[in-house]
């Protein structure tokens, strides 16, 4: 009886110890979740450059690198991924957050966004600046999506991308391409299509690779000049706490001039007018924050 009654108490013990033990990884596992943020970044210069010597010096990179020193209650883990990676990732409730990334009413069911971080000069049209849609522009300053609608002209985009309302349906009609690697300035030049649906200075970056080609860009009518980008994080019980931490660190780093610069150093000519003029009229980079 005796020894019966140790085994029992033994068996006990260990079912006690155990049970410990689960409670103490799951608490573990949660904690470490909790206190741990996966950011996945695209090969998409110059807002994020993976290779080359300019490697980690895009505007995003570095924007990114400000934001997560300030927040040193995570671990940050940085992860290079395709678009279609990111879209399934992002529909699957994956936990991961992404920076630099458009809102849209689709992507707010599965993505919680933070206060904007920025604005970026909006999507263009791009062609060769001989090709014959100018001429029939030239009295224009921005060409609009009807117009382009009822022309045979060939438009090229990247495929999976999310492209605002006024262009979602004529984007349906563009030669796609998959890969950030494809060279689509190439295939402007040669004649695969008319124009490019870009933001003008990812083209402004990719131009560079083609000194004796000039391209000529134009706003698209439906849509404003600039558009604000965003911290993005999977919508998980985590990400509140995330989203809310990095919105406080991004109210002090719109007024950190350093921050803002990350940005502006990349930007055209043309385009740093715009952006600049956005930071004097935003109420998010005044100091009085909505």
């Amino acid at each position: 009886m005796l020894w019966s009654h140790l085994l029992v108490l033994r068996c006990r013990g260990i079912r006690r110890w155990i049970a410990g033990l689960l409670w103490c990884c799951l608490h573990s596992t949660t904690a470490l979740a909790e206190g741990q943020i996966d950011w996945f970044v695209r090969d998409w210069p110059p807002v994020n450059i993976v290779e080359g010597p300019q490697r980690g010096q895009g505007a995003y990179d570095l924007m990114l690198n400000m934001l997560t020193a300030g927040l040193p209650q995570y671990r940050h883990s940085l992860h290079l991924s395709s678009l279609t990676m990111r879209q399934q990732m992002m529909q699957q409730h994956i936990p991961h957050c992404l920076f630099g990334l458009l809102k849209t009413a689709q992507r707010q069911t599965f993505l919680r966004f933070s206060d904007p971080i920025i604005a970026i000069p909006n999507l263009q049209i791009i062609a060769l600046a001989d090709h014959p849609m100018w001429q029939q522009l030239d009295a224009d300053s921005s060409v609009s999506v009807h117009w382009l609608s009822e022309r045979k002209y060939i438009g090229l985009a990247e495929q999976g991308r999310t492209y605002p309302a006024p262009l979602d349906s004529l984007s349906k009609k563009f030669l796609l391409v998959t890969a950030t690697q494809t060279p689509l300035l190439q295939l402007l030049q040669a004649g695969r299509a008319d124009y490019l649906l870009e933001y003008p200075d990812r083209v402004h970056y990719l131009a560079k690779q083609y000194p004796n080609v000039r391209f000529r860009a134009m706003p698209v009518a439906e849509l404003p000049p600039v558009t604000e980008i965003y911290v993005a994080c999977s919508l998980t019980e985590q990400s509140k706490t995330q989203i809310s931490d990095i919105n406080q660190q991004l109210t002090v780093l719109r007024q950190n001039d350093a921050f803002r610069q990350a940005l502006l150093h990349w930007l055209s000519p043309a385009s740093r007018p715009l952006i600049e003029d956005y930071l004097r009229q935003s109420s998010w980079f005044d100091g009085n924050q909505r």
